[in-house]
């Protein structure tokens, strides 16, 4: 299973994110463990409180374990991942929260743990945690006959693609998929060998390249949007330098915004907003049939936990009826019949959870099977509407091709027509001067000399 971790603060938005139902389908505390608060928020306030006595700033340590979708891991399973980690990390006996996310049919933990040493009132130090965590996520994978993912088996082909949990959520509240505009992205890079035709490329796709401000290579959305293309493109920062140069050559994102504007007309807006109210629309029934079903699954747990609960009342009441009191019981206790009775209950309740966990298991490995039913349609629905628009895309890149080469053929015209009056006038003018200087059409300014010719003609 792929193992992220982060040692960080904020133990409020901690556990508001961990207990949010708003993205997860079900939200399970599955253990509160070194602590006195059973609740999340309880749980790591009081981790936060224990750092206070430190200098850690950073006490709170999340670790995200995510099986390979389609994998049935039982509880036993995650659990020993959770023992191996904490077991290389140094952080044996120490407070831990876990709960279980279900989401798209797909189930994995969040694992927290304090740094926080009580005895020694420090925090524990996690050097190189995150090449430990790696090789944890490795020794899973074999162990469990798993596909090993490229990033695993060759360090060179990991998947450039880093997102943050506070980048995502932030482009989720936009609305934005982030896997689209990687899948945009390298679409884009894939169909193109040098700058300009990456450009245009990305172009194409309704995404603008752009000098950033931290970062070499940056995209625009039409909302204006930045993303970096290493982190949210997917594409490493040495393919970028060895095929696009330097990035001084290209606009600042200033710059490019204020292209966007010019060239996203209100006609484009509108197409833009009236196909994203209809793909809303299209996922309504598939929203409304995901709540349903969540709601009916989370009312077959609640049915079986209520089940369990009186299995395991009957099971503690009849055991409690079996020891004898008086001195029937002072005389079990000392011939070994009370000490007998308290394993054999033991035993019985040991293999009452057993079998209750394996039934609840059960019932999460069927929900799931039918969350995937619904999540196939959900991901054809998803793939049809980025076809519509990606070629949405396409019609605005022509449309604004066309209207650049209409602007151009105008601004021709319209110097051509200068120079053609210009000529005109030109000709016009050289045509007068033409007429004034020739003899035959000049005016004679010898008056007196005429008439004294007129007057020796008379005579």
């Amino acid at each position: 299973m792929i193992i992220k971790a982060s040692a960080r603060s904020g133990a409020r938005n901690l556990a508001n994110h961990l207990a949010s139902t708003k993205d997860n389908d079900h939200v399970t505390i599955h253990e509160v463990r070194g602590l006195v608060g059973q609740s999340l928020h309880a749980a790591f306030l009081e981790i936060d409180a224990s750092s206070h006595a430190t200098r850690c700033e950073k006490p709170l340590f999340s670790v995200s374990f995510n099986p390979p979708i389609g994998a049935e891991v039982t509880h036993n399973q995650f659990e020993n991942a959770f023992d191996q980690l904490e077991q290389k990390l140094g952080l044996v006996d120490q407070p831990r929260i876990v709960v279980f996310h279900e989401k798209e049919a797909r189930r994995h933990a969040h694992v927290v743990w304090s740094r926080i040493d009580i005895d020694k009132s420090k925090a524990i130090h996690m050097s190189h945690f995150k090449t430990k965590c790696t090789d944890i996520s490795r020794s899973l994978y074999l162990e469990h006959g798993w596909e090993l993912p490229k990033g695993l088996e060759r360090k060179q082909d990991r998947d450039p693609f880093q997102v943050s949990v506070e980048e995502w959520q932030t482009m989720k509240r936009k609305e934005i998929d982030p896997r689209e505009i990687k899948q945009l992205s390298q679409d884009a890079w894939r169909s193109s060998d040098n700058l300009s035709s990456f450009k245009l490329a990305l172009e194409e796709r309704n995404l603008f390249l752009a000098r950033g401000d931290k970062r070499g290579f940056v995209v625009l959305d039409h909302q204006h949007n930045v993303y970096s293309l290493s982190r949210v493109g997917g594409i490493k920062t040495k393919d970028l330098k060895s095929r696009l140069g330097l990035p001084d050559q290209i606009d600042g994102i200033e710059k490019v915004s204020r292209y966007i504007r010019q060239s996203l007309t209100q006609e484009v807006r509108g197409r833009i907003d009236t196909m994203k109210a209809r793909h809303k629309s299209e996922f309504q029934p598939l929203e409304d049939k995901k709540m349903q079903l969540v709601f009916r699954q989370q009312a077959e747990r609640r049915e079986l936990s209520d089940e369990q609960r009186v299995k395991r009342h009957l099971l503690i009441q009849s055991g409690r009826d079996k020891f004898r009191r008086g001195v029937r019981g002072i005389f079990d206790r000392v011939s070994g019949r009370h000490k007998r009775l308290t394993l054999i209950n033991q035993k019985k309740g040991a293999l009452l959870e057993k079998r209750q966990m394996e039934n609840r298991e059960k019932l999460i490995f069927r929900q799931n099977l039918e969350r995937t039913e619904l999540q196939k349609s959900i991901i054809a629905l998803r793939h049809q509407q980025r076809q519509e628009r990606t070629l949405l895309a396409k019609r605005i890149y022509e449309y604004r091709q066309s209207e650049a080469l209409r602007a151009k053929q105008s601004t021709q015209l319209e110097a051509w027509t200068k120079a053609r009056n210009l000529s005109k006038d030109f000709d016009k003018v050289s045509s007068k001067k033409g007429r004034s200087d020739d003899p035959s059409h000049k005016p004679s300014r010898d008056k007196p000399a005429r008439q004294r010719t007129r007057r020796r003609d008379f005579e």
